[in-house]
């Protein structure tokens, strides 16, 4: 069975910890052998029988048989999550992908390393994933869309086709998001909205209509990548 060691000891590490046992109840694959927080009072401690090791920057010291899943990340914490990853210098296919059983990724749709699919949702055709994006229960993602890297999507989420949902964005949970709009590096969309225009990068709107509520500056690389990665074909 392929080792596992999940980065964050949070709420996320309890989504997470169920998602790891419906799969191995269908077919066993993964053993969790610890975790890495950084909350220094989950050190020598345990969760659910599995050790806290330390600190996240532990995991480079780890042995490369060692994959990790990337459990970190809210609306909060949604650039934040970039800084930690680049902080780790890890390979991609060091983190694994977890999809959940009950989930449909067409066979035509790409998804990245370290990406997290939760129970339900429907992935279609020719959707590609980027690496670290993580899609709530029973969303549905239709048909040509492109989910940015580390970006966070809620649950039951719709989108209709060719929708791109820019890096460590964040989307809320019921939010339906209409046919070629684009959601910006950063930005914040709140649960229960209709987008129906574009969203710029580190905008935070909510509502039907929606409405402006807050900005955030949002790091230029993570622009510049985005602006290279929806114009790429790979």
């Amino acid at each position: 069975m392929q080792e596992i060691v999940i980065i964050g000891g949070g709420y996320a590490f309890w989504e997470i910890h169920e998602l790891i046992e419906d799969i191995n109840e269908k077919s066993p694959r993964y053993k969790v052998i610890g975790i890495l927080d950084d909350n220094t009072a989950l050190h020598g401690t345990s969760l659910k029988e599995i050790p806290v090791l330390g600190p996240v920057a532990k995991a480079k010291t780890l042995p490369a048989s060692v994959k990790f899943i990337f459990a970190i990340g809210s609306f909060r914490t949604r650039i934040i999550r970039s800084k930690i990853l680049e902080a780790l210098q890890l390979p991609e296919e060091r983190f694994e992908t977890l999809i959940h059983p009950t989930a449909k990724v067409f066979s035509t749709a790409k998804v990245g390393h370290g990406c997290i699919i939760h129970y339900g949702t429907v992935v279609f055709n020719h959707t590609r994933i980027e690496s670290f994006a993580i899609i709530a229960a029973s969303c549905v993602i239709a048909v040509n869309n492109l989910i940015g890297r580390g970006s966070l999507m809620g649950s039951s989420i719709t989108t209709t086709t060719g929708v791109k949902v820019g890096p460590y964005s964040f989307i809320g949970s019921g939010t339906n998001i209409g046919e070629n709009v684009e959601i910006g590096p950063g930005a914040q969309v709140g649960m229960g909205s209709l987008i129906l225009k574009d969203v710029k990068e580190g905008i935070f709107v909510l509502g039907n209509p929606p409405r402006m509520l807050d900005k955030i500056d949002v790091p230029a690389d993570i622009i510049q990548e985005w602006e290279v990665t929806k114009n790429s074909t790979k």
